[in-house]
């Protein structure tokens, strides 16, 4: 391969592909998709979180609740007592002013460094938090108590809630967590619409004999075309993520499923375009796959447990893009995400290694084509 050949070609297309209207508009596309979000997000999350907190001690931890929701408003109580009666004793209480209830004793940071283990007490209100936004506060606190002051043994958490949500009733409280795995699915057109146009652009601008005329190879003409590609694709992905606050729960493993989710994108681009040979064809393919990268969201996260029991769900998990979908969903709202995923980062690698093969194959006839040019 030649490096300064493969830049040189990488360079032109990163410019063309800003410069050309219809490439432009798919490249902000996301962007706009997660503004758009963004906004939904705002105008339903104009809500008061009311915390009632007992924390003698000024313990750390607190600040794991604060975190938990926006808009947190904290009332301060002088005895635990007047925490258990807001919520009920085990939650009996049907009724509460307040999403969250925490009792810390006293000393308890203190306790937790001598190797004791002081009880934690929380009281979550279902009216108005999720089982995932739940378990996921009960994990950071979990967390807090293992690693953020080094103790020998963690503390007891002991958890009452109230008004138990069921996944109806919570639809509509947790969809904001599936905004990120929409933006990603939607970014994913990025890649498989970006590759196939650049290599039909050369096809039918017949400029592929130009550039077999310099030093470049057939080869390095494909690997400029997909770096251009998947730069802006891993670029588009990661922005439109962060804009919709995606980036919470099992951070590392939601970066890995973005990394393949673009990877994804890029290997179909190049199937798409090592197979059509007009600018129609490419846009009729990446039409279909449009459809088929969004279809998963409504069969993963909170909709996965109102259609578990559909037929349908069995016949989405044929795409590829469901896994990837599923993946970027545990890794968001499960405490237990690297295990619920497991199956789907194995599936997602071998679906990328096959479309690259094949690809590979279609390519190579063409290169013996291009070389008898």
């Amino acid at each position: 391969m030649h490096i300064r050949s493969i830049l040189a070609i990488a360079r032109k297309d990163a410019l063309d592909a800003v410069l050309n209207k219809a490439t432009l508009v798919m490249l902000l596309t996301p962007f706009f998709l997660a503004l758009v979000f963004l906004l939904i997000d705002v105008l339903l999350s104009n809500h008061t979180t009311n915390v009632l907190v007992y924390n003698p001690g000024k313990s750390g931890i607190e600040q794991i609740v604060d975190h938990a929701s926006s808009g947190i408003k904290v009332t301060y109580v002088n005895s635990p007592d007047q925490v258990t009666a807001a919520f009920g004793p085990n939650g009996s209480k049907k009724d509460s002013s307040y999403e969250l209830g925490l009792i810390v004793p006293p000393n308890f940071d203190a306790d937790l460094r001598i190797g004791q283990h002081p009880q934690l007490t929380i009281y979550i209100n279902g009216n108005d938090m999720s089982n995932e936004q739940s378990q996921l506060l009960l994990n950071a606190l979990n967390n807090y108590t293992r690693g953020a002051v080094n103790p020998q043994q963690p503390a007891t958490i002991t958890q009452a809630t109230i008004n138990p949500p069921s996944p109806t009733e919570n639809l509509f409280q947790v969809i904001g967590q599936i905004y990120a795995v929409a933006v990603l699915l939607g970014s994913l057109m990025v890649g498989s619409g970006l590759v196939p146009h650049l290599l039909v652009e050369e096809k039918e601008k017949k400029t592929l004999r130009m550039l077999m005329a310099s030093p470049a190879s057939f080869a390095d003409v494909i690997v400029a075309k997909l770096m251009v590609a998947l730069f802006y694709q891993l670029l588009l992905a990661l922005l439109a993520v962060a804009i919709t606050g995606g980036f919470n729960g099992q951070i590392p493993l939601l970066l890995l499923f973005i990394l393949l989710g673009s990877l994804f994108s890029v290997s179909v681009g190049l199937l798409i375009g090592s197979m059509v040979n007009t600018t129609g064809a490419a846009q009729a393919s990446c039409g279909v796959m449009s459809f088929l990268y969004i279809l998963p969201l409504f069969f993963v996260g909170p909709f996965e447990q109102l259609l578990s029991n559909s037929p349908f769900t069995q016949i989405i998990k044929i795409l590829p893009s469901y896994y990837i979908a599923d993946g970027a969903s545990n890794a968001i709202t499960s405490a237990n995400a690297l295990t619920a995923s497991m199956v789907d980062v194995v599936v997602t690698i071998g679906v990328i290694v096959v479309l690259a093969l094949l690809s590979l194959w279609t390519l190579r006839r063409q290169a013996a084509v291009v070389s008898a040019i």
